[in-house]
């Protein structure tokens, strides 16, 4: 039942943060195009795509590491995963009638579903959501312990003081 719980934390910490990450990815666009103000945006169903990262990664992280699969090259893995999950999402949403983005006006696009432009993005996206990863999944153990953030930091600083003691780094 815990690793159930864990994994649904997991999942709506990554939705929460990736609807963060869209607002914000957005509005900045919005700014280099001109446009002052707020006009970040997404939808609540993206909830869905985001939140599949909280349940993917660790798994095919896991399976990438023990191949000895380079940090650049899992990163493209990721890459194509997020273009599969956008692409099978958008064409769920566009059957359902829901018509959240649309790409058709971009270049290298796929039924105005994915767009390539993105790939650079995704690829970045995909150097960092291990990390990512490791992080949501502390805090969804946190949380399930009923943990403060005080008493988090204090087992870090522990971890940090005994990696330094010890002589190597954590997170190897």
């Amino acid at each position: 039942m815990q690793a159930y719980k864990r994994a649904l934390l997991r999942v709506l910490l990554f939705a929460l943060l990736g609807l963060v990450f869209e607002v914000f990815f957005t509005d900045l666009g919005a700014m280099l195009r001109g446009k002052i103000g707020r006009h970040g945006n997404t939808s609540l169903l993206m909830m869905l795509d985001y939140g599949v990262l909280g349940l993917a990664v660790g798994p095919i992280a896991e399976a990438l590491k023990r191949r000895r699969v380079p940090l650049a090259l899992r990163a493209v893995v990721y890459m194509f995963g997020i273009f599969f999950v956008e692409y099978v999402s958008g064409r769920l949403f566009t059957a359902c009638g829901w018509n959240i983005w649309n790409y058709s006006g971009l270049k290298w696009n796929l039924h105005g579903q994915i767009t390539l432009l993105y790939a650079p993005l995704w690829y970045c996206l995909g150097l960092g959501v291990e990390f990512l990863y490791q992080r949501v999944d502390a805090c969804a153990v946190a949380l399930l312990r009923g943990l403060t953030a005080e008493q988090v930091m204090a087992v870090e600083r522990e971890e940090a003081v005994s990696c330094k003691s010890a002589g190597s780094c954590c997170g190897e």
